[in-house]
C-alpha cells in the first residue's frame, strides 16, 4: 500500500469513539506516516493500516505504545478500553462477523422487519434493544453505542460497498416515535446518497414471498471467503459453507429483482420521512 500525501496531512481531532479513527486522526494531527509509526512502534506498516481500517484488534500494549509517540494524553488508551469493553458485551459468535464485516469488500443485506444496523440511528437502535424483555437501561445504551461504533466501517477510502434491499414495510412500521422514524428516514435517505451505499425497497405490491424466511447479510472480499449470516430470534447463525452461501446469494437476486430502483427508493424513502414528520 502506498502511502500518499494527503497521508501527512493535520487531521482535526473530535474525539472519535472507535480506536482505529482515533488513532488515525492522532497520527496525521502528528504529521506522522503510517511507515514511519510503525518503525517508531517496532510494528509493521501493514499492522498499523489494518488496525485503523478496522480490520485489526489492537493490543493494550499497542494501545500505550501509540498513545505515548502521539502524545494523546490518554486518549488512545481511553478509546482501546472503550473498544474492549464493547467487544466483551457483544456475544463471541457476533464478534466474528464484526471481523468479517471488517475485511468485507462487498457486503449485501437483506431485511423485512427493521432498518440494518449498519444504517440505524443511535434512537433508532435504542428503540430496537429497549424491546427485549429485562433489559436495563444501561444494557440497552451499551448495545446502542456498540451498534453505532460499528458503522464506522462505511466511511474511508477503504470503505466497502454497502447493497441493502429492504420491505417497504420498514418504511412503515413505527419504532419509537414519530420523530424516531422521521430522523431514521432522513438518515436512511442520506446514506443512501453515498456512492458506497445502494438502498434499493421492495415493494408491498411485488407480492413476494422469498424474503419472509428471514434477514440476512452476505460478505465477500478478497482476503475472506464468503461468508452469509443469517438472523434468528434467539441464536443467529454464520456460514462459510459454499453451497449455503450460494443459496442465501440466490435470495437476495431473487429479492433485489423484485425491488425498485435505486432513485424511486429514494423518493419513497423521502416520502415516509415526510409523513412520519
Amino acid at each position: 500500500m502506498n502511502i500518499k500525501d494527503s497521508d501527512q496531512e493535520p487531521a482535526h481531532i473530535d474525539s472519535p469513539t472507535d480506536f482505529g479513527a482515533t488513532l488515525n486522526a492522532y497520527r496525521r494531527a502528528a504529521g506522522i506516516r503510517q511507515r514511519d509509526l510503525g518503525n517508531m512502534l517496532g510494528w509493521s506498516h501493514s499492522l498499523i493500516s489494518m488496525i485503523e481500517r478496522g480490520e485489526r484488534a489492537a493490543s493494550e500494549d499497542f494501545a500505550r505504545k501509540a498513545d505515548t509517540v502521539l502524545k494523546a494524553e490518554n486518549a488512545l488508551i481511553s478509546a482501546w478500553q472503550t473498544a474492549a469493553e464493547q467487544a466483551a458485551r457483544l456475544p463471541s459468535w457476533f464478534l466474528k462477523w464484526v471481523e468479517v464485516e471488517r475485511s468485507a469488500r462487498l457486503l449485501r443485506t437483506w431485511q423485512p422487519l427493521i432498518v440494518p444496523g449498519l444504517l440505524q440511528t443511535e434512537n433508532y437502535a435504542r428503540a430496537i434493544f429497549s424491546g427485549a424483555p429485562g433489559i436495563t437501561s444501561d444494557q440497552v445504551a451499551d448495545n446502542a453505542t456498540a451498534r453505532i461504533a460499528r458503522q464506522h466501517i462505511l466511511h474511508g477510502k477503504d470503505a466497502p460497498m454497502l447493497r441493502v434491499v429492504l420491505d417497504e414495510g420498514v418504511l412503515l412500521r413505527p419504532i419509537g416515535s414519530e420523530a424516531v422514524m422521521a430522523e431514521q428516514m432522513l438518515y436512511l435517505m442520506a446514506m443512501s446518497e453515498k456512492p458506497n451505499i445502494t438502498v434499493q425497497v421492495l415493494p408491498l405490491r411485488a407480492w413476494l414471498t422469498t424474503g419472509l424466511q428471514g434477514a440476512f447479510i452476505l460478505a465477500d472480499g478478497p482476503a475472506i471467503a464468503p461468508m452469509a449470516y443469517m438472523e434468528a430470534a434467539t441464536q443467529s447463525h454464520i456460514t462459510a459453507e459454499p453451497n449455503r452461501v450460494a443459496a442465501v446469494a440466490t435470495r437476495f437476486d431473487a429479492i433485489n429483482g423484485d425491488a425498485l430502483s435505486r432513485h424511486a427508493s429514494q423518493n419513497l424513502i423521502r416520502e415516509a420521512a415526510q409523513q412520519w414528520k
